[in-house]
């Protein structure tokens, strides 16, 4: 269950950390912060409370560590729900910590603004291509592959995409609802090098 703290000063939600290991054990809690940052504006951090800057961890982990957290559901279907309602929840937190700031733009430089805020909070290296009726992101790389190798969370994968799609779908139904996302998919192994937006 995601726990939404209404304090801004405190994190919005957090989760309980899970183990690497073949099962599930829960090991800690994971604070999960929207920091305003000067030069790329918001960005999504995971820390853990009493721990300096060496526990910071950025979106793709968080997806994959909440993804990891949800093995503890018995069924597969209770887990995708689970996953799909955190991410709408990230979507829920940067909108309305974003909304005074983009109130006055349109629907598609909303969209723009916030997919930059999800890309600069995976430290992802990508293109942006905008016209009046399509938004395209061309990422270097997979952000969750890259991450999940690095960090283990190979398995968390396939559930952390979910997640993210979610988030996507929330954002344009909040922002944009005339815009729907053509790519990426939640289901299947397709790494995601594109998200693309157009104008329904």
């Amino acid at each position: 269950m995601i726990e939404i703290l209404e304090n801004q000063d405190a994190p919005v939600f957090s989760y309980p950390l899970a183990s690497g290991d073949m099962r599930y054990i829960e090991i800690g809690e994971r604070e999960i912060y929207l920091r305003s940052d000067s030069t790329t504006g918001f960005l999504f951090r995971g820390e853990i409370s009493g721990c300096g800057s060496e526990c910071f961890v950025e979106l793709n982990e968080i997806l994959l560590e909440y993804a990891m957290s949800c093995e503890g559901c018995r069924e597969e279907s209770k887990a995708g729900e689970e996953v799909s309602c955190f991410g709408e929840h990230l979507g829920k937190i940067l909108v309305a910590h974003t909304h005074d700031a983009i109130a006055d733009l349109s629907g598609e430089d909303k969209l723009a603004y916030s997919f930059r805020c999800i890309l600069n909070s995976m430290s992802s290296k990508y293109s942006e291509n905008i016209s009046t009726n399509r938004l395209e992101y061309s990422l270097d790389c997979c952000p969750l592959r890259e991450c999940a190798s690095d960090t283990g969370l190979n398995r968390s994968v396939g559930m952390a995409q979910i997640s993210f799609v979610a988030l996507c779908k929330y954002l344009i139904k909040s922002l944009a609802p005339d815009w729907e996302l053509i790519e990426p998919i939640a289901e299947g192994d397709i790494p995601i090098h594109k998200i693309l937006i157009t104008a329904a």
